[in-house]
């Protein structure tokens, strides 16, 4: 049984590119053949960052050769994506031979398959997309093949009315919705549809099972590692804190070159397998990341999550639903609140439970898809 997932491999980062491998090993775990649909529009691209770079400040809008300068400082942490992301595809998603650019390629050679996916991540999320991207919804192959989502990601609280009118015709034709947030559900329900809330894949398989991709490049050091995705310089503040209590180094997990200048020891743009090493052999972990955060949980680490200014509710959902709302703050804490215990034995207790509704589901798909004669 072949499957076709299309979800936000091709972005660069490091939950993208995990939560990728995450939902082709649990559909290969599964009896299924797992193919990624190589979707790497334009605005992915390097060139196509560089070109929306402009769109990042009004400052370089306004003002070509500090836009110029920009381009070309940042053009060398894109290189450097490049290279380490496209390295880790190459060696471990099976992706369509054929990569798509557009809607109107996928629709000209949609890839045979006996079922269709929408992945996780922020698949949905019209603001990172630049509008509704019509193939996350699975726009492309003929009506009658059967879709499914797997713990989708909407990563906004509301749709406008716009939106809602464009996306809930395509949503219609999905045999089953799952997402990723509880906040998800919730939207999805208000277009008149159903869903249910799943775990992020990456959170689908335990630690140990983690361990094959885990550097052990910093076993033995003594850091507080911080990924900080919106350059929020509280957690560069509290980070530096924390390490000072302590007697700890600080390395910050960055894709650009330019935050060499940040106190503390850069480490810039790493493989996903030392990214992980990073969360993984970190005496702390500061951050406001969705993925960094799953990663700090599954290793048991002593974590503190600044909560963003946007797109925070799949933060606070996942810690919600593994009851450690206590380690996400709105304001920076007291360094003490970093050495609170942690009870991890109920959040592994929790993620047992959710990955069961998770098997459940899939098993729901596959013997539907059983049932329809397709082997």
């Amino acid at each position: 049984m072949k499957i076709g997932v299309i979800t936000l491999h091709r972005v660069r980062n490091y939950g993208s590119s995990l939560q990728t491998l995450a939902t082709q090993r649990f559909l290969e775990q599964n009896g299924c053949e797992a193919e990624i649909i190589d979707y790497y529009p334009e605005r992915y691209t390097s060139r196509g960052l560089l070109k929306r770079l402009k769109n990042k400040s009004d400052t370089l809008a306004r003002h070509p050769l500090l836009l110029l300068a920009a381009r070309m400082i940042i053009s060398v942490s894109y290189l450097r994506k490049k290279i380490v992301f496209d390295k880790f595809l190459k060696r471990h998603l099976h992706c369509t031979a054929q990569t798509f650019r557009t809607e109107a390629e996928l629709k000209a050679a949609c890839p045979p398959a006996d079922a269709y996916c929408t992945g996780s991540d922020q698949v949905w999320n019209s603001h990172w997309n630049e509008g509704v991207d019509a193939p996350f919804y699975l726009s492309f192959p003929d009506d009658s093949c059967y879709r499914f989502s797997f713990a989708s990601s909407i990563g906004n609280v509301r749709l406008s009315g716009e939106e809602a009118a464009a996306v809930t015709p395509m949503l219609a034709k999905y045999r089953h919705i799952s997402v990723r947030e509880d906040k998800g559900v919730e939207v999805i329900e208000a277009l008149g549809l159903q869903a249910v809330q799943l775990l992020d894949p990456t959170l689908l398989f335990p630690a140990a099972q983690w361990k094959a991709f885990v550097s052990r490049r910093y076993r033995g050091k003594r850091y507080v590692v911080t990924y900080n995705l919106h350059h929020d310089k509280r957690i560069d503040d509290y980070a530096n804190a924390l390490a000072a209590k302590h007697g700890l180094s600080v390395f910050h997990i960055s894709y650009n070159l330019h935050d060499i200048i940040r106190k503390g020891s850069l480490k810039w743009c790493p493989a996903i397998e030392d990214y992980l090493g990073l969360i993984h052999d970190a005496a702390y972990v500061v951050t406001d990341s969705f993925h960094a955060t799953v990663f700090s949980v599954l290793f048991h680490k002593q974590l503190v999550v600044i909560y963003p200014e946007e797109a925070s509710s799949r933060i606070r959902s996942i810690l919600s639903l593994l009851q450690m709302q206590d380690r996400g703050f709105e304001e920076l804490p007291d360094t003490a609140a970093a050495d609170a215990p942690i009870d991890f034995d109920r959040a592994e207790a929790i993620l047992s439970r959710e990955r069961e509704a998770s098997q459940v589901y899939l098993n729901t798909i596959i013997d539907e898809l059983h049932g329809e004669g397709i082997a």
